[in-house]
């Protein structure tokens, strides 16, 4: 069966593939937050996924500690037949390296493969992608600040001015590329944007760059999503109920696709997907000017 389209993995599903060297001294394991676009796999050191099962001795005491990924392997579901289907993928990574400062997004390396399916050759676009622990960013929930705040007090290494200042600049940054290039990346999505213990915020879902324009036309991506749209509103969202920015709906950015009727006609369209998909996204609607 098609690794892409294969309802689980597991870890022989990737050892077995005919571009990962044998023997191979890594562990894969299926990665809970797994896109539409992508299949989400954590990379973990064997000998730490066996202390996970033997544990360790620490004064008398055996723990068992869960083994930490040292990366995470991308593997595209989607499925090329020309080269330049591929290079756009890339090209959409490296708009998001060009205006967003490195500190905000998870760093990866890009590879193409050839993929032996049913006895023939066919391009696979995979990915080895820093892996950022910490705690999903809701774009979408009343009390995200809060949440915030929160995970701050328990951590020993950031502070709540941090977090706020590092998302301040992470906006900034989606700011200035949604004006310069007319695109944005996949904000909607809860856990595409990420806390770290440290106060970082850091775009894990670095690919799915969309694109948009000031016309009444409400552009949907492959699956009929209206991602450039919610994410706007997520950016919104973040920009007003978390950091307090009371002057955002008089931005030239957030004008357009804040007015109220372009939001239920954004709403009506992610209905009809969430219907034909099973898939229902969580998102609440976006809350509309008055």
């Amino acid at each position: 069966m098609d690794i892409r389209t294969k309802p689980t993995l597991s870890h022989n599903d990737i050892v077995n593939l005919n571009f990962i060297r044998q023997p191979c001294s890594y562990c894969f394991r299926i990665h809970n937050r797994e896109g539409l676009r992508s299949r989400l796999l954590q990379v973990l050191k064997a000998e730490d996924v066996l202390l996970e099962t033997q544990g360790v001795l620490q004064e008398g005491i055996r723990l068992f500690p869960v083994a930490q990924p040292v990366a995470m392997l991308r593997i595209f579901k989607k499925q090329f037949k020309i080269w330049t289907e591929v290079q756009k993928e890339i090209e959409n990574y490296k708009l998001v390296q060009r205006h967003v400062f490195a500190h905000h997004y998870a760093a990866s390396s890009e590879f193409i493969v050839d993929y032996m399916q049913g006895g023939n050759n066919q391009i696979m676009l995979c990915g080895f992608q820093e892996y950022v622990p910490g705690e999903a960013v809701d774009p979408w929930h009343e009390n995200t600040r809060l949440k915030i705040e929160t995970d701050m007090d328990n951590s020993p290494t950031g502070t709540l001015d941090l977090a706020l200042s590092n998302l301040a600049s992470f906006i900034g940054c989606i700011k200035d590329m949604a004006l310069q290039t007319q695109t944005i990346p996949d904000l909607a999505g809860v856990g595409n944007l990420i806390l770290t213990p440290k106060a970082e915020i850091k775009l894990v879902d670095i690919n799915n760059i969309s694109g948009f324009s000031h016309e009444t036309t409400i552009p949907l991506d492959d699956k009929n999503y209206p991602v450039s749209d919610k994410s706007m509103q997520a950016l919104y969202n973040l920009d007003t109920q978390v950091l307090g920015n009371d002057q955002a709906e008089n931005e030239e950015l957030y004008r357009f696709f804040m007015d109220p009727q372009r939001i239920r006609a954004v709403r009506e369209i992610e209905i009809a997907f969430q219907k034909r998909t099973a898939q229902p996204t969580n998102y609440p609607a976006a809350k509309a000017k008055s």
